[in-house]
């Protein structure tokens, strides 16, 4: 049997997160290249590889390849348990599986370094490719959560970040790192100061004006990429609490954007 090849990256490699992806050399075609660089995914050298801290506590690898012809039948399948439009997350034997329908499957074996993401063989379609964005997104919400990183559907603009529904996004989102006073986005990052505003953009808010401190950590604390069954984690509930105290929010109008 011929040996697989990976390519291998490294989640904002200059930052030190333990957070990695590998795809088959095969399959890596360039347009899932350039996502994978466009949100923040560098390459990695063999030498890199080699010093990857597999041992270390919080790293997380995340194996991607085509699905096989039995879990082709699970992402083209009904959506199971709880449901969140084309996303269903469901327990198989324990484990946490996240499906994004017609698009791939996902395992979260939280107490385990390497994850697996099985992917759609027959991707064409924009709204496929916007899937896979999501499931990479909700990936980095999943690998970061323990060390309190905060991850929104959204954008920077203007020096500001803008949350938004995930239908809205298209796809893209907003990394907040409050221990590194950073945040990114796709193709763009941005340090955190005392003078940063959040704005919520949310196509059916009625309301206008700024947002108490209350209602920055409850619509932070409700909004995150996170999918899980337990909710978000303690350090991302101190990250929230952090950065309710040093950003001012406020509701913005509505407009129709296409991010891709």
């Amino acid at each position: 049997m011929e040996e697989v090849k990976w390519n291998y990256f490294q989640y904002r490699k200059g930052y030190d997160y333990p957070v990695y992806l590998r795809i088959r050399q095969d399959e890596a075609t360039p347009k899932f290249l350039h996502l994978l660089t466009e949100m923040g995914f560098g390459t990695l050298s063999e030498l890199e590889v080699r010093k990857i801290p597999l041992q270390r506590a919080h790293t997380r690898m995340l194996s991607i390849q085509s699905a096989s012809s039995r879990l082709q039948l699970q992402i083209n399948g009904p959506d199971l348990l709880d449901k969140y439009g084309s996303e269903s997350l469901s327990l198989q034997m324990g484990m946490p599986v996240y499906t994004y329908k017609k698009v791939g499957v996902m395992g979260l074996p939280h107490s385990k370094t390497l994850w697996e993401l099985a992917i759609n063989s027959d991707i064409f379609h924009t709204d496929q490719m916007v899937g896979v964005r999501v499931m990479l997104i909700r990936f980095l919400s999943q690998a970061l959560a323990s060390e309190g990183v905060l991850c929104y559907w959204g954008t920077v603009k203007d020096g500001s970040v803008i949350v938004m529904k995930q239908q809205d996004s298209f796809g893209e989102a907003v990394v907040i790192d409050v221990n590194k006073k950073m945040i990114f986005s796709n193709g763009d990052m941005l340090k955190i100061s005392p003078s940063l505003k959040i704005i919520r953009k949310d196509k059916d808010a009625g309301h206008s004006g700024n947002l108490s401190r209350e209602d920055i950590i409850g619509f932070l604390s409700v909004s995150t990429c996170l999918l899980s069954f337990q909710g978000i984690t303690q350090s991302m509930k101190a990250s929230i609490y952090k950065l309710s105290a040093n950003v001012a929010a406020s509701y913005g109008k509505f407009e129709q954007t296409i991010n891709l």
